[in-house]
């Protein structure tokens, strides 16, 4: 067996590619077919396994759980979450009293979903722009940019959308990090300042699938730099847990035994 790491709302293997690259975790995303970018899904690629989940409704976390059991995976030791942000994101807010006239509870629901990680008994993280989460859950434990993890990115274009995403992973995109359970929030590494904003908010017009998902992916130094800083404690704690449950099996079978 090994440690599960869990991407939710995830649909690219860009967040998941360190600890697949790793080979020594088990790694599951789960997103929904019926969302504003579906008609963009990338193909999952081997060591990743995607799951088709509506995670919007109340018993989202038992029904992921009983999909890893299907799978005959161990529950995520760690939950990574790129919650929808579509009615939470500020750089929206003409359009919120719209959406609230339309569904009052259009915020209410979204806060839910970024706060399902909570709902795993491991460390978490929740990435969202700068969104009312910070007022309608909590603020945030830290702000970051893409180019403050510069140095953790693979060096060159972006190897799918190089004429949107600056090599490097090097421009400007205000990005929330709320975290908890022991998730070591990674340290910030970087030879260079600030650079100017994300340019696919400029390069890309409209709302297609294709647009929101190129919008939506995880800058990989980013990735690479919360999988450097939390890998050790995962396994540690994995490994001695996986004690523990071994020396209560073999406990239980003693006793059996001496009642048999």
């Amino acid at each position: 067996m090994r440690p599960t790491i869990l991407f939710l709302f995830n649909s690219s293997d860009y967040a998941p590619r360190p600890w697949i690259d790793d080979g020594g975790f088990n790694v599951v995303s789960v997103d929904y077919d019926d969302t504003d970018h579906s008609g963009a899904h990338r193909e999952p690629v081997e060591g990743h396994t995607v799951l088709n989940m509506d995670l919007s409704t109340d018993f989202a976390r038992d029904a992921v759980g009983f999909s890893l059991l299907g799978l005959g995976l161990d529950m995520p030791s760690l939950v990574v979450s790129f919650a929808p942000c579509t009615d939470l994101a500020v750089s929206g807010a003409k359009h919120f009293a719209r959406k609230l006239e339309h569904d009052p509870q259009c915020q209410h629901r979204a806060t839910k979903m970024a706060r399902l990680a909570e709902q795993f008994d491991c460390p978490y993280m929740v990435e969202n722009p700068v969104s009312v989460l910070a007022t309608m859950w909590r603020k945030p434990d830290t702000y970051w940019h893409p180019w403050e993890y510069s140095l953790h990115c693979p060096t060159g274009k972006h190897p799918e959308f190089p004429d949107v995403i600056p090599a490097d992973d090097w421009y400007n995109k205000k990005t929330g990090m709320w975290c908890g359970n022991g998730f070591v929030v990674p340290r910030k590494t970087h030879d260079k300042g600030p650079t100017g904003d994300f340019p696919g908010h400029a390069k890309l017009g409209g709302k297609s699938a294709r647009t929101k998902y190129i919008r939506s992916l995880t800058p990989r130094g980013f990735a690479k730099a919360v999988y450097e800083a939390n890998r050790d404690n995962i396994l540690s704690k994995w490994g001695t847990q996986a004690q523990l449950d071994c020396g209560t099996i073999q406990t239980h079978s003693r006793e059996l035994e001496q009642l048999g």
